[in-house]
């Protein structure tokens, strides 16, 4: 029988994802896309979208929905979020400021599981005032839909890395 903590698996796929997510970033600027503003021909959301999307996830998940109250930076959570008629258009947040929001979100996050407990994660959601798709789940299902959404967003990155070399090898 293997035995390993929630927690340990739970910081191992925080580490995954952040891996991935870096990789991808890279592969884009290594391939010379510097441009945060760049949307693929397919119409997706601008990569700068996409990173600063990432980090208002951790914030959403942990200080929304878990804590139940307002997002940890609420100016960078709205002023990306905007309202549903998003667009998916970097906004011109500049790439220092994703990056650090992302880290003090995921840092935020790791510190919360490190220190929660069993009963806690499988707590259900039951606030009238989250999304009907919340409603009911675990918190380590919304933990676990919420590394999903990450890593989508990471393939989201990848999808756009080849878009900008094949447009750039026509």
């Amino acid at each position: 029988m293997i035995e390993m903590s929630v927690v340990d698996f739970v910081k191992s796929m925080v580490e995954s994802t952040r891996v991935l997510r870096e990789r991808a970033f890279q592969g884009l600027q290594e391939n010379g896309c510097n441009d945060l503003a760049y949307r693929p021909s397919t119409g997706m959301s601008a990569v700068g979208w996409l990173l600063a999307h990432q980090a208002a996830v951790y914030d959403f998940v942990l200080n929304m929905l878990i804590r139940g109250g307002p997002p940890k930076s609420p100016d960078f959570f709205y002023s990306y979020r905007g309202d549903p008629s998003d667009t998916g258009d970097w906004i011109g947040t500049p790439l220092p400021e994703i990056e650090a929001h992302y880290g003090s979100a995921e840092n935020d996050f790791l510190f919360w599981i490190e220190n929660t407990s069993v009963e806690e994660l499988n707590r259900e959601l039951d606030e009238s005032c989250i999304s009907q798709y919340h409603q009911g789940m675990r918190i380590v299902d919304v933990i676990s839909d919420m590394l999903a959404h990450l890593n989508h967003h990471n393939g989201h990155l990848n999808v756009i890395k080849n878009d900008w070399c094949r447009l750039r090898e026509s």
